[in-house]
């Protein structure tokens, strides 16, 4: 699997002729749209499968649970927070959270290898975040925005380095060492 960030906030997995877009800019195409926030009345992109709500879905063998963010939620607009089975490994999607999630919410969630995730950094603190990320326990974490690597990076006491892509393999994630390990992507 090969994880790239899309400018402005998005986030794209690609297994094979398989392509995952999480929160795109605009309708950029990809086989799943993912979208985390969905005005009301919801929208929809011609051409593409896309989930802008909780359920559980499957579609081209990519298995999706959706879990609604009530607190986050207003008449004008839903919040879901995602976790997608693809290619062997379990991915989670939390953009642009202004609270940290309910118990209920979380206990939803399986086991996560790959945990991509922004915060209003003005409503939520570091550590706030790096408490959720133990909950949570992912073996990577892809911060979707640099002020918030930077944060976690010394809130974790890390070190990492800008890439523009993630390779990742499911016997990469097997080994005892990887855990919690930030990952710093540059958008494309």
């Amino acid at each position: 699997m090969i994880v790239t960030l899309l400018s402005p906030s998005g986030v794209k997995c690609q297994v094979g002729d398989f392509t995952l877009v999480v929160d795109p800019p605009r309708a950029r195409g990809g086989n799943l749209i993912l979208r985390t926030e969905t005005k009301v009345p919801v929208e929809s992109f011609p051409g593409s499968e896309v989930i802008q709500g909780p359920g559980e879905y499957e579609i081209s063998g990519a298995k999706i649970k959706g879990v609604a963010l009530a607190e986050e939620a207003a008449a004008t607009h839903l919040k879901s927070f995602y976790e997608v089975g693809l290619d062997g490994m379990r991915l989670a999607f939390m953009s642009g959270l202004n609270y940290l999630p309910t118990s209920e919410a979380l206990d939803r969630l399986g086991e996560i290898d790959i945990l991509c995730l922004s915060v209003n950094l003005a409503k939520l603190k570091a550590k706030e975040v790096v408490n959720l990320i133990k909950q949570i326990d992912p073996k990577i974490i892809i911060p979707i925005e640099e002020k918030m690597v930077k944060a976690l990076a010394e809130e974790l006491g890390q070190k990492v380095k800008a890439e523009e892509k993630l390779v990742v393999k499911r016997k990469d994630l097997l080994k005892e060492e990887v855990s919690n390990k930030l990952v710093w992507l540059i958008q494309r």
